[in-house]
């Protein structure tokens, strides 16, 4: 008689996975317990020096604002006398800014200034393909809120109306003026821009700017 074997046990084939994990937060949590004694006490007996250092690295921040603020200022002044920008007259003024919008890749730039110009003096297409309307205003004193509303009401006429008013003045604004200009919308490049403009450091339409930085910390470049 033939004796059957009983089937051997099956062996487990999965792994038995071991906790392994280990739970570290509460050592965390003292070592943070114990360093803030530490950090205390740090900056109650190095507080002075951590207070000499702040003030220092302020002052050097400050000081290096200002020097870039003056250079950037001398700059702005050699721009516009090499441009003799206070030497020339109203016809030549729009002539400089016809000459720029082309530098910035302005198409169709042509000045229109004189009778039956409607208040526009020079016009042009934008890289992005909108149009222009530039109304120049060669002043020696700051120009008031009146002459940004003749500006506003000559971009109603039918011809303007789809055209970005941008006012280029030889001077300055005054500050009901600059709201005046803020309120319709208006580009406004005053004298200090005008000079940003001449150095590349501001452009106009979509043609992208220059650090502006960087463009005050160069020697200026002629205009023309």
């Amino acid at each position: 008689m033939v004796r059957r074997r009983s089937p051997a046990p099956r062996r487990n084939t999965r792994r038995r996975r071991a906790g392994t994990g280990v739970v570290l937060w509460p050592f965390a949590l003292l070592a943070v317990v114990f360093m803030i004694p530490l950090a205390v006490d740090f900056l109650a007996s190095a507080w002075p020096a951590v207070v000499v250092a702040a003030v220092l690295v302020l002052g050097v921040g400050a000081a290096v604002v200002v020097g870039v603020r003056r250079v950037g200022a001398r700059y702005r002044v050699e721009a516009l006398r090499r441009a003799g920008v206070d030497a020339l007259d109203p016809a030549l003024f729009e002539e400089l800014a016809a000459e720029l919008l082309r530098r910035d890749g302005f198409r169709q730039v042509r000045v229109v200034g004189g009778a039956g110009d409607g208040g526009v003096d020079v016009l042009g297409v934008a890289p992005d393909g909108r149009p222009y309307a530039i109304q120049c205003k060669y002043y020696s004193r700051p120009l008031g809120p009146g002459g940004v509303r003749d500006f506003v009401g000559a971009l109603q006429a039918r011809r303007y109306r789809e055209h970005q008013g941008v006012l280029v003045i030889s001077n300055r604004l005054t500050a009901a003026a600059m709201r005046a200009a803020r309120e319709h919308d208006l580009v406004v490049i005053d004298r200090d821009r005008l000079a940003d403009w001449l150095l590349d450091a501001y452009r106009l339409g979509s043609a992208g700017r220059a650090p502006v930085w960087a463009a005050r910390l160069r020697p200026p470049s002629p205009w023309g």
